[in-house]
């Protein structure tokens, strides 16, 4: 009897990108807001260019984080439940001559009969058969193919199966459903006007890891990538033991399918034509009318400021209401021309205004348009 997989694992990042990311953006996106933003300065308006940008930074700080996890996540849980080559101490590549000799001196250790006085020997003997399950799934041609493909459940999931086309026919079968399931979840979705962003990229991680695990599951070598690149990387360095197939097929799932989420999540904010653009609500007017009455305060305070050092400033000049005039003149002028003027956003503006004006004049004229 075929299970499909579809679990948690295979449903479950559409979820955590569809929700929990945009939600921890969003939430991010206000307290980084209300830190670094002072009070009373204005904060960008949902949907304007800088409200945008922060957002694109925050979603990308964000997946680079979880993605980061989720190696780590897939590859410690590998690493925790182990597998067949790691217990009996072998390589992955192993032969047959290889396996027995190595069994050999595993019986001399792990037998019931010659374990020390001090150990359990109920549980020295289960140990002890779980070895030897392992030993036979390795020597078996059919059972070996499948364990390093589809992992230990294949068994569980397959009772039947003895050659290893029954293996591959099975596994084709809980493939084809598994896949199938997402994508009817997806076109379903789409028709509903649901996971419309990114679809193009779900579709591709979706149909690429079912050709590398369809590429797995039928061929009687590994992939090149792991049996030439990965495995000797982390055989040389000892980082980890050797990857098996089926761990590397979980790996590329994983991180597959949270890149396709991640892009569909991240094209919307970089689309210059939205299909549903932001419109101002009631609050967002409000707010901005609010941080125009705050601005036009400041104004007001900063112009009572300056009139009070302007009077401080001609206090030698009081009985003298002309050259009271004139010092006043000339400090306006002089903070006009070395301090307004020197400001970025001024020049900026100053020098758009200058290139708007001087459109569509002939090369080589002269003075303004």
């Amino acid at each position: 009897m075929v299970q499909a997989n579809l679990s948690w694992d295979s449903v479950g990042p559409f979820l955590v990108w569809q929700v929990l990311i945009p939600l921890a953006a969003k939430w991010a996106q206000t307290i980084l807001y209300s830190i670094f933003i002072r009070a009373g300065d204005p904060k960008p308006q949902p949907g304007s260019v800088r409200f945008l940008k922060h957002r694109r930074y925050i979603l990308m700080a964000i997946y680079l984080a979880y993605f980061a996890f989720t190696i780590y996540e897939v590859d410690f849980n590998l690493q925790r439940s182990s597998n067949a080559y790691n217990e009996l101490g072998v390589p992955v590549d192993v032969d047959e001559s290889g396996i027995n000799s190595r069994f050999r001196r595993l019986t001399i250790r792990f037998h019931p009969d010659k374990v020390g006085p001090g150990v359990d020997r109920e549980t020295a003997s289960q140990y002890f058969v779980h070895l030897k399950s392992m030993r036979d799934i390795v020597l078996d041609p059919a059972k070996r193919f499948a364990y390093d493909r589809f992992g230990p459940e294949v068994f569980g999931q397959c009772r039947s199966c003895i050659t290893v086309k029954d293996y591959v026919d099975s596994a084709l079968l809980s493939a084809a459903t598994t896949y199938g399931a997402l994508l009817v979840f997806l076109i379903g979705g789409n028709a509903l006007g649901y996971l419309t962003d990114g679809s193009y990229w779900r579709y591709l991680g979706i149909l690429a890891v079912a050709m590398f695990e369809i590429r797995t599951a039928t061929r009687h070598d590994h992939p090149r990538f792991l049996a030439q690149y990965l495995n000797p990387l982390m055989t040389s360095t000892q980082l980890r033991p050797a990857y098996l197939p089926f761990q590397l097929t979980a790996i590329v799932k994983k991180v597959s399918l949270s890149a396709a989420q991640f892009l569909a999540l991240l094209m919307p904010l970089y689309r210059l034509d939205p299909q549903h653009p932001v419109t101002p609500s009631e609050d967002v007017e409000d707010a901005r009318h609010q941080q125009l009455d705050r601005l036009g305060a400041f104004i007001g305070e900063a112009n009572k400021e300056s009139a009070r050092l302007l009077e401080l400033e001609s206090i030698p000049y009081r009985e003298n209401e002309k050259a009271k005039s004139e010092l006043r003149e000339a400090l306006k002028k002089y903070i006009v021309q070395n301090v307004v003027h020197q400001e970025r956003d001024v020049r900026n503006a100053i020098g758009q205004s200058i290139a708007r004006r001087r459109q569509g004049v002939p090369h080589g004229a002269q003075g303004t348009k």
